[in-house]
């Protein structure tokens, strides 16, 4: 797999320990910040079909966590922007894929618990294992559950999103060398020749 070929390289640690990428509170702290990045570009991206977007670009926690994050190391700001501009392109790849497609359908219109939805898309996304395909298009679907439905679940669907980065997620991300790892990600072949396949086939 191309993460794992990644595994050991590192975000540069701080002076001494609390602040190295494989830290696993320094992986959720950038990877919550990764998250709100994500969201914020897309409902950016997406200005015109989202009239809630103006409440969910006033959130000033991303900056917090940004600042909070380049006190610790200088260089964790700038290595977040790359990482989320890098998983933005990445959905562009997996945007178009025909299983990815069908998901993002049925989650359309189904507004009435945005958190039930995404944990049952996170449940199916993860059965057969954690990538990095399937960590961006978590992210999306999070943005997605948010944008169907009111700004107002944003605060909700981030602290259920994060707990789920907690639990199910971070170990993961730490053992392929922290988030870092994820600029060495590529699609497979296999799943350019089959993108029906997308989910069950990326490594």
């Amino acid at each position: 797999m191309a993460a794992e070929a990644a595994a050991g390289r590192q975000l540069p640690p701080s002076s001494g320990g609390p602040g190295a990428s494989d830290n696993l509170s320094y992986i959720l702290r950038v990877g919550r910040a990764l998250l709100i990045g994500f969201i914020r570009s897309l409902f950016q991206q997406h200005a015109n079909d989202h009239p809630q977007r103006a409440s969910v670009e006033q959130l000033s926690e991303d900056v917090a966590l940004m600042d909070d994050l380049a006190r610790e190391d200088v260089s964790a700001a700038d290595q977040v922007s790359s990482l989320r501009e890098f998983m933005l392109r990445l959905w562009q790849e997996l945007s178009n894929n025909s299983e990815i497609t069908s998901m993002v359908h049925s989650v359309t219109g189904n507004s009435n618990n945005p958190l039930k939805v995404l944990a049952e898309v996170s449940e199916t996304m993860f059965a057969n294992g954690i990538n990095w395909g399937r960590i961006v298009v978590f992210f999306y679907f999070a943005y997605r559950v948010i944008a169907q439905t009111s700004s107002s679940w944003f605060p909700a669907v981030l602290e259920w999103a994060t707990d789920f980065l907690q639990n199910r997620l971070v170990a993961w991300i730490q053992q392929q060398g922290g988030w870092i790892a994820m600029l060495n990600y590529t699609i497979s072949s296999r799943c350019r020749r089959r993108p029906e396949n997308t989910l069950s086939s990326m490594d």
